[in-house]
């Protein structure tokens, strides 16, 4: 039996998780007429952009190695299964990309509601997200994609009544 807490479930899905949206996002992308390079790039999904299983797979390590390092959301994952934290993000970076993979997990608000996420927390989780796609050769335009992807998610994700007022000096 897998043991993980609550809130290692919630970084590890909510790094994976907000990639879904990219499925519909790229079958929306539009193509620039009278550009055969962009009408290759248009068809080409985000999981093949960011390197395909080998990329996708690298990603992931190098995101739980950043979450791991960053002392804004490392606490989180000091009682998870690594290995299974880490496969649940790779089935769902490489779902929600378009790659070959189907992701029947929870919903956002449903994985996230009871995990009491701020602000804080979340931004780290998508610098060290970013951080990992740069590590691992992801251009700027792919990255920004990812961006939007977790931007999107992030009322589904952070508790709005959650504030960080009690770490301010005054």
């Amino acid at each position: 039996m897998l043991k993980h807490t609550p809130w290692i479930k919630i970084l590890g899905l909510t790094v994976a998780l907000a990639f879904i949206s990219a499925c519909n996002e790229e079958s929306q992308t539009s193509q620039v007429s009278g550009s055969s390079e962009a009408s290759q790039v248009s068809e080409t999904s985000l999981y093949d952009r960011i390197g395909g299983e080998k990329g996708a797979r690298a990603i992931t390590e190098d995101i739980w190695n950043n979450h791991s390092k960053n002392p804004i959301v490392n606490n989180r994952f000091s009682n998870s299964d690594p290995k299974y934290v880490k496969q649940k993000v790779y089935e769902i970076v490489v779902a929600s990309t378009g790659g070959p993979v189907e992701y029947k997990g929870k919903s956002m608000t449903d994985a996230h509601i009871t995990m009491n996420i701020n602000d804080m927390e979340f931004n780290a989780v998508v610098d060290d997200v970013l951080k990992a796609c740069e590590m691992n050769g992801v251009e700027k335009k792919e990255r920004d994609e990812v961006l939007a992807i977790l931007w999107s998610v992030k009322d589904q994700v952070v508790n709005a009544k959650m504030t960080t007022k009690h770490l301010s000096p005054l």
